[in-house]
């Protein structure tokens, strides 16, 4: 499990690879914040360093080469959509194809599907976005159970000046302690 501010220089560091790869993440490289304890308080204010179920993040590190890839939950605040959770995740491009981002996915839905709040609530959707041009990605997701749910057309502007979409994706959790509907 990540925590901030303690891994925020090697999460920065993976964001900076990520963003200098221009594959994945939308963001220029001087878009990122200059130092990791700068990077770290946006993490905290996004709310990444919540300790009562709002927010999990869950890192892979390498010896010698620190954190290589990083998956998070964070759930939406307000109490109607306080079921849905956005999930992020983020591989060093010299670490992708070789099943990190998976085995990532895998433990945080683990995750995700056991945890309780203190009132018994719980997460029932989750809910990311992935660039059109990403098809590794889109495959990955699609093989976890997520489905389409549309795409934001044109959202995207590359590098070369072309227009990429942007697809939602959902993934929906039935309820364990529901009786399923073959019962």
């Amino acid at each position: 499990m990540a925590t901030y501010p303690a891994d925020s220089a090697g999460l920065l560091d993976l964001e900076r690879a990520i963003v200098k790869a221009r594959q994945g993440i939308v963001k220029y490289p001087d878009e990122l914040p200059d130092d990791p304890i700068a990077y770290g308080d946006l993490q905290i204010r996004a709310g990444m360093a919540a300790t009562d179920g709002s927010a999990f993040c869950m890192v892979a590190e390498e010896e010698g080469r620190g954190i290589v890839a990083e998956a998070s939950i964070l759930r939406l605040s307000l109490r109607m959509v306080r079921h849905v959770a956005v999930l992020g995740i983020g591989v060093h491009p010299d670490a992708q194809g070789i099943g990190l981002g998976r085995a990532l996915l895998e433990a945080l839905l683990g995750w995700v599907r056991d945890h309780r709040d203190a009132d018994g609530g719980r997460i029932r959707r989750v809910e990311l976005h992935v660039r059109a041009d990403n098809p590794r990605a889109v495959a990955l997701y699609r093989s976890l159970g997520f489905q389409e749910e549309g795409s934001r057309r044109g959202l995207i502007r590359r590098d070369d000046g072309n227009f990429v979409d942007d697809i939602g994706m959902g993934l929906l959790l039935p309820d364990p302690d529901e009786p399923s509907a073959s019962s």
